[in-house]
């Protein structure tokens, strides 16, 4: 077997656990227990991971369709700009937005 199939098929199952736990966290509300404790707003969490999936599938679906060049640069950048995204969104799910922003308490 070559190590090409083996990594895909690796990629393949990696993305395909984070997609059902963005799903799980979009729809029902269910985190995994590693980040539960930290997690306030579960949906924009679930949000935040299936922003994240996509942007690391898009470039690689676009070097497998498309080969190297101008189109996978493109695609490479939007996958960039959208795992810049995706942790945005999970970092703001672990705020809870009616305290307000975290500041310095004077003693």
């Amino acid at each position: 077997m070559d190590w090409r199939y083996l990594l895909g098929l690796a990629e393949g199952v990696v993305l395909g656990v984070m997609f059902s736990a963005g799903i799980a966290a979009v729809r029902g509300g269910w985190v995994p227990t590693v980040a539960r404790g930290r997690v306030v707003r579960r949906r924009l969490w679930g949000q935040g991971v299936l922003v994240l999936t996509a942007s690391l599938a898009l470039p690689l679906i676009a070097l497998a369709l498309l080969g190297s060049g101008a189109l996978y640069f493109a695609a490479s950048l939007a996958g960039g700009t959208g795992m810049i995204t995706g942790v945005v969104l999970m970092h703001r799910a672990t705020r809870d937005r009616r305290r307000g922003p975290a500041t310095a308490r004077a003693s």
